[in-house]
């Protein structure tokens, strides 16, 4: 085997040794140098010597078998820590995982007979970081390879700090003697061939085995204990105490009044229930005893309390404020000065009562008589009280009233418009004529009821007869049927068709008829086809019978 081969043998063989640690690296280099320069004692040495001239050989066997030794003990130097360290973590320590590889490279050139005797080995001992935990060393060949020790992987919580690699020192070149020429021999075993060396194989530490677990004693079961049943107190049952039933209260007819033949108090009688009449108001009704009916005390309370009675249509008055009412429908209507005043309302037509008693009685709208005349204290505007609301007058219907100052009652802009607004007041039966189109209707019953030309003239009909208004006035009026006098006769202007108006129908009037009560044409309105047809149609015309008259002779003298 040349000597490049072998060379070459070795740095694969370093490529595959690793020493894995998980110590610092720093440490475990310090320690390897340290251990170098001890001086142990030699063990086993395999030398290869070059075989060269006779005077040598036993100086270089020597060199070859100390330096043979001093590797071994290096090795067994690295074993011992290995263990050291692995019996540190399994106290808790630290886990350090070591594969000590070294490789000894000793070199030995003999030059003839005057060698070098100071050759140094060069050792390269190449050291490279632990894999991750939980990985195996891969194991070369049996035939170059130190022994190998496989860790148990263990998960280690600290963070792995990433360790710089050891420089590997670099092979000394050897000088080239002549004559390094020959064959390699092992000295032990002349002419024999050389056996690589092999390192023993670390035997594998036997696995302790796993403690058995004891099985656990089931718990023994809890007897339940019976509790004793708990024997009901029987309740006594409570006697109701009997409830003596009252007396139904005493029945009268409505509208009899009531007097406590105890006290006096009077009720007014409706409806199941009793009315209070205060003296003043019983004063102002003029009641004597004898229009009563005197009952028990037991009695008169017996019947049911309602609201105090007052007449429809009285005035009351407050006797704090003064303030009047007159009672309608169950409320109270105020009257106002201007109103009371007009009315001639004084203290002796009212019934003055307490405060406390007034104020017990709901208050309606304020009170004004029917068909009144009221004026609004700030407008002027002239309106008609009727049917609870007010109805706006205008000058020119006003006029045609002939209202006088005298009869309009002023009030406040407050009062009167508090005063729900109605329609356009038209006294019934006057003639109102649109100022626009000139037409001309008879106002009956709230509608407006056309007047046509032909009837106009046939009434008589001239501009003082009526009352101009405008359009939207006009127009607001509800439109009722064609108006015609009661008793006139109609003519169709078609087909001379003549007829008798009453009780808005037309009533054929026929020849006959017609020669009878002798009908002519200044008797007669002509009207057109369309107004004659739409007035509906009764029965034929009957003339009244005539007037009798005295035919007996008057009495001779």
């Amino acid at each position: 085997m040349s000597h490049e081969e072998l060379a070459g043998g070795q740095a694969r063989n370093a490529k595959r040794r690793k020493v894995e640690f998980r110590t610092t690296l720093e440490d475990l280099e310090g320690r390897l140098l340290l251990s170098a320069a001890r001086a142990v004692r030699p063990k086993h040495a395999v030398p290869l010597v070059r075989q060269q001239g006779q005077g040598a050989t036993a100086r270089l066997k020597a060199q070859a078998l100390q330096r043979a030794a001093m590797t071994a003990a290096r090795q067994q130097q690295a074993a011992t820590r290995l263990a050291a360290m692995g019996g540190m973590r399994m106290r808790g320590g630290f886990r350090v995982n070591v594969n000590p590889t070294i490789n000894v490279n000793p070199t030995i050139n003999v030059g003839g007979p005057t060698s070098n005797s100071n050759s140094n080995p060069n050792v390269n001992v190449p050291v490279t970081t632990a894999p991750a935990a939980g990985s195996t060393t891969t194991t070369p060949p049996a035939s170059q390879t130190a022994p190998t020790t496989t860790t148990p992987s263990t998960t280690t919580p600290a963070t792995t700090t990433p360790a710089p690699t050891t420089p590997t020192t670099p092979t000394r070149p050897t000088p080239t003697r002549p004559g390094n020429t020959g064959s390699w021999t092992d000295i032990t075993r002349p002419g024999g061939s050389t056996p690589k060396p092999t390192t023993p194989t670390t035997p594998t530490k036997p696995t302790t085995p796993t403690t058995p677990t004891t099985p656990t004693t089931p718990t023994k079961p809890t007897t339940p204990t019976p509790s004793k049943p708990t024997t009901p107190t029987p309740t006594t049952p409570t006697t109701p105490t009997p409830t003596t039933p009252s007396k139904p209260a005493p029945t009268f007819p409505d509208g009899t009044i009531l007097r406590d033949e105890q006290t006096g108090e009077l009720g007014y009688y409706s409806q199941g229930k009793r009315g209070l009449i205060s003296p003043p108001v019983a004063a102002k009704m003029g009641l004597a005893v004898e229009q009563t009916k005197a009952v028990s005390t037991d009695d008169f309370q017996a019947v049911p309390k309602g609201p105090d009675y007052y007449p429809d249509g009285m005035f009351v008055r407050s006797d704090q404020t003064g303030e009047i009412s007159r009672y309608s429908g169950g409320k109270f209507h105020v009257v106002s000065t201007p109103v009371s005043a007009y009315l001639g309302i004084g203290v002796d037509s009212v019934a003055t009562i307490p405060a406390a008693q007034y104020g017990n009685t709901p208050k309606g709208d304020d009170y004004f008589p029917e068909n009144l005349l009221i004026q609004n204290q700030q407008t002027g505007e002239v309106d008609i009280y009727q049917g609870g609301q007010r109805h706006w007058i205008s000058v020119p219907v006003a006029s045609r009233m002939n209202i006088q100052a005298g009869q309009l009652v002023v009030i406040s802009p407050s009062q009167f418009n508090g005063i729900a607004q109605g329609k356009d007041y038209f006294p019934e039966g006057v003639y109102l004529q649109n100022q626009d189109s000139g037409e001309i209707a008879r106002y009956e019953g709230g509608k407006l009821r056309l007047v046509s030309s032909p009837v106009a003239s046939k009434l008589g009909l001239t501009a003082s007869d009526l009352i101009s208004v405008s359009p939207s006035q006009y127009k607001a009026v509800e439109k009722g049927a064609d108006y015609f006098e009661e008793g006139m006769f109609l003519k169709n202007n078609q087909t001379d068709e003549l007829a008798n108006y009453s009780g808005g129908r037309r009533h054929w009037v026929s020849s006959p008829v017609a020669t009878q009560i002798n009908l002519t044409d200044a008797m007669v309105t002509t009207i057109g086809a369309d107004q004659f047809n739409a007035i509906p149609r009764g029965g034929d015309y009957t003339p009244p019978p005539p007037v009798a008259t005295d035919t007996t002779p008057a009495a001779e003298a």
